[in-house]
C-alpha cells in the first residue's frame, strides 16, 4: 500500500506540478498569497455564536458543550478555501505546512501559553487508504514541530460511518454519535486532566469535533480544544 501511496503521488505531481494558486511555479502557496489570507479578528463561543476570547465556550454554554473552545482561523472563501480543496482533493499533502503556519501565526502564542497536547480528528481506514494521508494528522504534527509542544494520535474511528458531506446538523449528530474511540495503544491514566487541541480544516456544525471532546472528556481530559482552518 505504501508503494501504492508512493507512486500516486509521483503521478499527481507529473500531472499536477506544484503551482500556486496565483500561477506561480514551484510553490504549493507563495508567501505572498500566504499573507494576503485574511483571518478572523474576533472569535466566537461555538455553541451561542456571542464574541468570546480564543473562542472558549462561554460560561452559559459550558453545560452544553464537551468542548472548551474552537478556534477559527478564517471564513471558508477565496485563498483559503481553494487550498483546503487542493489539500484535500487534489491530495496535495506538502500543503501541511503553509496551512499550519497560518494556525501558528494567528493561535500560535496562547497554544504554547497553555501547553496543549496536539492531537487530530481521525479519518476512516477507507478514506485514509484512498488519500494516502490524513489532513489534519499531519497539519497537528506541523503544527506541534512549530510551537515545540507534544502532538500524540489519540483517537481512532468507530464502525463505517458515512461521510458528512451534505447532512443535516442533525443528521450529522446522529451520523457521529459513538463514531470515535481512543486508540488501544493510549491508557486512559495518560490522559488525566491533560489540556488537549484536536486539529481539523473545516468546522461546519461542529458535531465532529463535539464528539471527538467528548471522548477525551470522558477518558479524563481535563480541557478540550478544537483549531480549524475554515468555518464552511
Amino acid at each position: 500500500m505504501k508503494v501504492f501511496v508512493k507512486v500516486k503521488n509521483i503521478v499527481l505531481d507529473a500531472v499536477f506540478p506544484h503551482q500556486c494558486i496565483c500561477g506561480k511555479l514551484d510553490s504549493i502557496l507563495c508567501e505572498e498569497c500566504l499573507e494576503k489570507i485574511p483571518r478572523n479578528k474576533t472569535q466566537l463561543c461555538p455553541k451561542c455564536k456571542k464574541i468570546s476570547e480564543n473562542g472558549k465556550t462561554c460560561s452559559s454554554c459550558r453545560q452544553k458543550s464537551s468542548l472548551t473552545g474552537v478556534m477559527i482561523f478564517g471564513d471558508h472563501e477565496g485563498a483559503l478555501k481553494d487550498a483546503i480543496w487542493r489539500y484535500k482533493y487534489y491530495l496535495i499533502r506538502d500543503l501541511d505546512r503553509p496551512l499550519s503556519k497560518l494556525l501558528v501565526s494567528r493561535f500560535g502564542d496562547y497554544i504554547k501559553s497553555k501547553n496543549l497536547l496536539i492531537t487530530s480528528v481521525p479519518i476512516s481506514k477507507s478514506r485514509q487508504r484512498w488519500r494516502g494521508f490524513n489532513q489534519s494528522e499531519l497539519m497537528a504534527t506541523k503544527l506541534s514541530d512549530e510551537l515545540g509542544l507534544v502532538s500524540s494520535v489519540l483517537l481512532r474511528r468507530n464502525g463505517k460511518s458515512k461521510s458528512q458531506v451534505g447532512l443535516t446538523r442533525k443528521e450529522r449528530i446522529k451520523n457521529l454519535s459513538g463514531g470515535f474511540g481512543l486508540q488501544e495503544s493510549i491508557d486512559k491514566k495518560f490522559l488525566l486532566n491533560k489540556k488537549i487541541l484536536i486539529v481539523d480544516d473545516v468546522y461546519t456544525t461542529g458535531s465532529t469535533l463535539e464528539e471527538c471532546a467528548k471522548t477525551l472528556r470522558q477518558s479524563g481530559a481535563r480541557e478540550v480544544w478544537g483549531i480549524v482552518l475554515t468555518r464552511d
